[in-house]
């Protein structure tokens, strides 16, 4: 077994995401993580991912997590379940970025915006 030691940063308008494993980075993995930075007051992009479930989990921060309909406000120590194809983004609430772990049940996931 092959332990992955780089990663792969992705910025983005709102903040970055750190790919730290998936199949790019780790050929055959079924499953990818990332640590997502959001600036304060940016909103993700409004998308839904039709191939896998995702799981945020709040590492700093607040954030309203939009999930489908419902909208839940979450600080460090908080989760929450997005079910594939439900439509979804975070936004960073207060003065500061919040910092986020999200773990997505596919190796490659299909992105759509919505």
């Amino acid at each position: 077994m092959r332990t992955v030691e780089k990663s792969r940063l992705v910025r983005e308008r709102w903040g970055s995401m750190e790919w730290l494993v998936d199949a790019d980075l780790q050929p055959g993995a079924r499953l990818s993580l990332a640590r997502m930075r959001i600036d304060p007051g940016q909103c993700s992009a409004l998308h839904r991912h039709l191939d896998c479930d995702e799981a945020v989990h709040v590492v700093a921060g607040e954030i309203e997590q939009r999930v489908g309909g419902h909208l839940l406000r979450l600080g460090p120590g908080e989760s929450a379940h997005i079910p594939a194809g439900q439509v979804h983004c975070s936004r960073a609430l207060g003065a500061e970025a919040a910092v986020l772990l999200v773990a997505y049940s596919a190796g490659h996931r299909i992105y759509q915006p919505c």
